[in-house]
């Protein structure tokens, strides 16, 4: 009975030898874990799609400008990072940053220019200004008025709507015009006033035209 006792005693210390060295012999094979983590993740040799930067656009693409001194806003969007203007000719205009996505363009000379935008990965857009060609004429270009008649209509032609109207001289007269119908106006002689008024229609697109009004008793 010892005997056996003594068998089986021996028999566990040597099972219990075997995995101690089984283990010893696993992190001796593979003592970083490397192995195992790429049992488990296998390598995929698909190549990864990096996403492509969002296309720079700017609005609008194309603007007239007829008088000096007008402004056109321009805006950029799409791209990465931050916007960098310029221009293709700075004779004929000025660009100013406005907020993180927008500028402003003042021109200094009418004639074509170009608006540039870049973007911090290097993309760019660009928008084309061009002189405007379309004149606009008031009709009638002058008028009288005398004794009762204080009253003239005022009608634009060309140019852009919608039009907004003024008097040169408000202490002269007045202007008035509607919204819808702009493109009419009408002219009010203040009683007892006398001169020479000027009236002006501005369009959209920043083009003015003249009338003359002259009062007398």
């Amino acid at each position: 009975m010892f005997f056996i006792r003594q068998y089986l005693g021996l028999g566990a210390l040597c099972l219990a030898l075997a995995v101690v060295l089984s283990g010893c012999e696993g992190e001796k094979n593979d003592p970083t874990g490397s192995e195992e983590y790429f049992k488990k993740n296998p390598y995929s040799s698909d190549e990864r799609t990096d996403p492509l930067p969002t296309e720079l656009d700017i609005s609008p693409v194309i603007a007239s400008i007829g008088i000096i001194g007008q402004e056109v806003v321009f805006t950029a969007s799409g791209g990465s990072g931050s916007y960098h203007w310029s221009l293709s000719s700075e004779d004929n205009g000025a660009v100013s940053s406005r907020g993180a996505n927008q500028c402003v363009y003042k021109c200094k000379k009418v004639g074509n220019n170009d608006v540039i935008v870049t973007d911090d990965g290097g993309q760019y857009a660009a928008a084309h200004i061009t002189p405007a060609t379309d004149t606009m004429t008031v009709t009638p270009a002058s008028a009288a008025l005398s004794g009762s008649s204080r009253y003239v209509s005022f009608t634009v032609t060309g140019g852009t709507p919608p039009y907004s109207w003024t008097s040169g001289n408000a202490s002269l007269g007045t202007i008035s015009y509607s919204a819808s119908t702009s493109y009419t106006a009408g002219y009010t002689a203040a009683s007892g006033a006398y001169g020479q008024n000027t009236i002006s229609v501005r369009d959209a697109e920043g083009r003015i035209a003249t009338a003359s009004v002259t009062q007398s008793n």
